[in-house]
C-alpha cells in the first residue's frame, strides 16, 4: 500500500504557499510507504501524479470557518458538467476538483482527503504569518491522523514549525523572523 501527501500553494503569497512549504519540508521525513509531493500551484498538472497511490492526502491553505478541518473527498460526486469546465479552466483547478477528476479519469483508485488549513495573510511578495505557520503544523498533525486511521506510518513532526520558517524564509528576500 502506498500514500501520497500533497501540498499546495504560491510561495508567493504568504500562507497561501504554506502547504508547498510544509511538503518540502515533511520530504526528509517520510516514513516507509508514504510519499511526499510539493504540488505548488500546478493545478491540474498533477492528476499523473496522483497514479497508483492507495490514498492521497491534501494540504493546502483554505477559506474555511475553522483553524484546521479535515475533509474526505468524494471524488464521484462530481457532475460531468463540473470536470468539463475543470479541463476549460485548468488555473481554477483545486485539490477536491484535481482527486475527481483523477478519480473519473481511473488514474486515482483509492482514497483522498483535503487537509485545510485557514490562511491569516494572503498577499503578493509577503512571508507567511506566525498564525498561518502553527496552523499548517497543526495541518500537518491532523494529516498524521488520517495516515494513521488508514493503516499507513505517520511523519515525525518534532521541529516542524523552526523548520516550515527557515523554507519559507528562503524562498523570499525578507521574512519577519529573520533579524
Amino acid at each position: 500500500m502506498k500514500a501520497l501527501l500533497i501540498g499546495l500553494g504560491n510561495r508567493n503569497l504568504g500562507d497561501d504557499g504554506l502547504g508547498s512549504c510544509l511538503a518540502e519540508a515533511l520530504e526528509g521525513r517520510k516514513p516507509h510507504g508514504v510519499d511526499v509531493l510539493d504540488g505548488d500551484d500546478m493545478g491540474l498538472g498533477l492528476v499523473g501524479w496522483l497514479e497508483g497511490y492507495d490514498l492521497a492526502v491534501f494540504v493546502d491553505a483554505a477559506e474555511i470557518d475553522e483553524d484546521v478541518r479535515a475533509f474526505k473527498v468524494e471524488p464521484h460526486r462530481a457532475s460531468e458538467e463540473e470536470l468539463k469546465d475543470l479541463v476549460q479552466d485548468t488555473h481554477k483547478v483545486g485539490p477536491v476538483a484535481l482527486a475527481a477528476l483523477a478519480a473519473r479519469s481511473g488514474v486515482l483508485k483509492g482514497k483522498a482527503y483535503l487537509v485545510a488549513f485557514k490562511p491569516s495573510k494572503v498577499c503578493f511578495m509577503c512571508p507567511p504569518s506566525e498564525e498561518g505557520i502553527r496552523r499548517a503544523v497543526r495541518a500537518a498533525e491532523l494529516a498524521n491522523k488520517i495516515l494513521k486511521k488508514e493503516g499507513f506510518p505517520t511523519f515525525e513532526l518534532e521541529g516542524l514549525e523552526d523548520e516550515l520558517i527557515r523554507i519559507c524564509a528562503k524562498s523570499l528576500p525578507e521574512a519577519p523572523w529573520e533579524g
